[in-house]
């Protein structure tokens, strides 16, 4: 009977362990984006777009697809910088935001901020006067800087809107 109670708490024991190694991370604060989100100039709300809280906090695509361009046709030396810094969550907020206005243009002459969220902003910066392309351009041009000057949850960088080097994006606090 000893045996059996050992050989039932040992298995109830690694029963345990295994349950808990599989057990979903705590979820983070949620991050209330259709109140916080203001977007630039011209372009639509949240609400208009019908975007939620769920559309607006979805992870950024990974890189791999948007690499074979700069091979083919490098316009624009993407970069990270330092201060000052947004935090990272509320610029994935802004991402998901422009590429949710889809092919709504996001365009300047000189610099224009696209979005901001808690002081993180997103600014579409001409480099010959005028500059345009679809939204969903400017946020995957953005998508290199979340990707890659990540740091401690914290960015800052500029690269410019996919398939035009003429647009620079700039995400960075302030």
């Amino acid at each position: 009977m000893v045996g059996f109670i050992n050989s039932a708490l040992t298995l109830t024991a690694a029963f345990g362990l295994v349950v808990g190694a599989f057990a979903a991370p705590a979820p983070e604060p949620k991050i209330d984006y259709v109140s916080l989100i203001k977007p630039g100039p011209g372009l639509p709300t949240v609400h208009e777009l019908n975007l939620t809280n769920a559309d607006l906090g979805k992870p950024v695509p990974e890189l791999a697809r948007l690499m074979i361009r700069d091979v083919l046709d490098k316009r624009y030396t993407p970069q990270c910088w330092g201060e000052p810094k947004c935090n990272y969550n509320d610029a994935i907020g802004c991402y998901n935001y422009l590429n949710g206005l889809g092919s709504t243009t996001c365009a300047a002459s000189g610099v224009v901020r696209m979005c901001s969220v808690n002081g993180c902003n997103w600014y579409a910066r001409s480099l010959n006067g005028y500059s345009a392309s679809p939204c969903y351009k400017a946020a995957l041009g953005g998508a290199w800087v979340l990707n890659n000057c990540n740091s401690g949850g914290r960015l800052s960088g500029s690269n410019a809107a996919y398939d035009n080097g003429n647009l620079a994006v700039d995400i960075l606090a302030g």
